[in-house]
């Protein structure tokens, strides 16, 4: 049994890869090879002998680096994500971003799924579209028109798939997108569901959020009035184009669904904090409890 491709962007958090993410998912049994495209030279960092744990050294050897600044950053943007797994040696492919780390639990559940049925992308932040084109950004679970690039899984054929059909759909919505190609999420959920004839499936799994996510702004792509209204323009846009909508209706099922900030929370330290805080504030005020009873 083949193992799993794992593919990363790197353009603003270098040192949150190196020194979280990939000392995590290099010990997955069922990962043997980690490629990162580094979309800016000044981001870029290999891995030298003095920083490798010897008991780790032939676990780094998965790592690929690509050095995707100048031309194939200004020609595929985001879209570098599919471009960099077509590199994979695997045919199953997690893609995930630079701000989250997946449970070697999630891995292998995703792992598990693809194996079953190859023809259907699955991830772990899903998003409806309802019957009018109005994109949610509630993080929806089951089976959802859209999941995420935050964290799925995929086969090296959909990437191909989608890197030989997604300039047909690039508009001056899509060019003046910050970053370029932003969405690119959106267009590979649709486009699978024309390639196979199936919906996403999106699960509620573990994973550790960045928690300087939300303090870093000028650094994230998904925050913002901005960004919100652009995805809904870019669905309803891509909806019109993609002849999907009889398919979308018919087999969308959703099972249950969180708000952003809580499915955030409850996969960080913050979700601990907040019961650490509880008990906290108990024990400060357990004599009131003791005089009242």
């Amino acid at each position: 049994m083949s193992k799993l491709s794992i593919v990363i962007l790197n353009f603003n958090r270098p040192d949150y890869i190196k020194n979280y993410i990939l000392p995590k998912i290099i010990s997955y049994n069922n990962v043997d090879e980690i490629i990162i495209s580094h979309g800016k030279e000044e981001t870029f960092f290999n891995i030298s002998s003095n920083e490798i744990d010897p008991k780790m050294c032939d676990e780094w050897v998965k790592i690929k680096n690509l050095k995707h600044w100048e031309h194939h950053n200004k020609n595929y943007g985001l879209t570098l994500r599919f471009l960099s797994a077509l590199e994979a040696k695997n045919p199953n492919i997690i893609i995930m971003d630079d701000d989250i780390i997946p449970t070697e639990d999630t891995i292998n559940f995703l792992k598990e799924k693809i194996e079953e049925d190859s023809r259907r992308i699955y991830g772990i932040y899903g998003r409806n579209v309802n019957d009018k084109n109005e994109y949610s950004y509630t993080n929806y679970f089951g089976t959802t028109p859209i999941v995420l690039t935050r964290c799925l899984i995929t086969t090296k054929e959909m990437c191909q798939y989608f890197i030989d059909n997604f300039r047909k759909y690039e508009n001056d919505l899509i060019k003046n997108s910050k970053p370029y190609w932003n969405g690119e999420d959106i267009l590979f959920s649709l486009l699978s569901i024309e390639k196979y004839g199936k919906l996403p499936k999106a699960y509620n799994l573990k994973h550790d959020n960045r928690v300087a996510n939300y303090l870093d702004i000028d650094q994230s792509i998904s925050i913002g009035k901005g960004h919100n209204e652009y995805r809904k323009e870019l669905t309803k846009y891509l909806m019109e184009k993609i002849e999907i909508k009889d398919k979308i209706k018919e087999e969308r099922k959703i099972k249950h669904w969180k708000t952003q900030v809580s499915y955030f929370v409850e996969n960080s330290f913050l979700y601990y904090f907040f019961y650490v805080l509880v008990i906290l504030v108990f024990i400060a005020n357990v004599h009131y409890y003791i005089i009242r009873i």
